[in-house]
């Protein structure tokens, strides 16, 4: 099984993990979440914080980051710790992604990583009655 790390502002991590919990209707294991804060003290302790949690999710074989936000400052320190076929890095995190990996963790690193950009990606659509229009589907008629 691979470990898991949510890495996300605040406590949307520990949100999307309840709520993923909530829907799946059992605890999960060997996944964390380190909750990150807009402070100056983030680029000096988030490596360190990390390297500790990868050592701890160690035990399982590799482990999966999921990130909330591109390119920001906690991403780029999370790309660091990239490592084929130990640890990968998916940014985007959302609830469709976290459910999609939490229901194939025992995928091999890369196809895990996979899954978690099609969860992430299915699970945003737009429904507007604007689009419904142009394309002649107005079903309210």
């Amino acid at each position: 099984m691979t470990g898991l790390i949510l890495l996300a502002y605040g406590q949307i991590g520990d949100e999307l993990l309840n709520a993923a919990i909530h829907i799946m209707k059992h605890s999960v294991e060997k996944i964390e979440v380190i909750r990150v804060y807009d402070n100056s003290d983030t680029a000096d302790e988030l490596p360190a914080l990390l390297q500790q949690t990868i050592e701890q999710m160690g035990t399982v074989g590799q482990c999966l980051i999921l990130v909330d936000l591109h390119g920001c400052t906690h991403f780029n320190i999370a790309r660091r710790f990239v490592e084929h076929s130990r640890v990968a890095l998916v940014s985007g995190l959302n609830l469709p992604m976290l459910l999609r990996v939490l229901n194939h963790r025992e995928e091999n690193l890369v196809t895990l990583s996979h899954y978690a950009e099609e969860g992430g990606v299915i699970g945003i659509s737009t429904i507007s009655d604007d689009l419904n229009k142009d394309t002649g589907d107005n079903t309210s008629s």
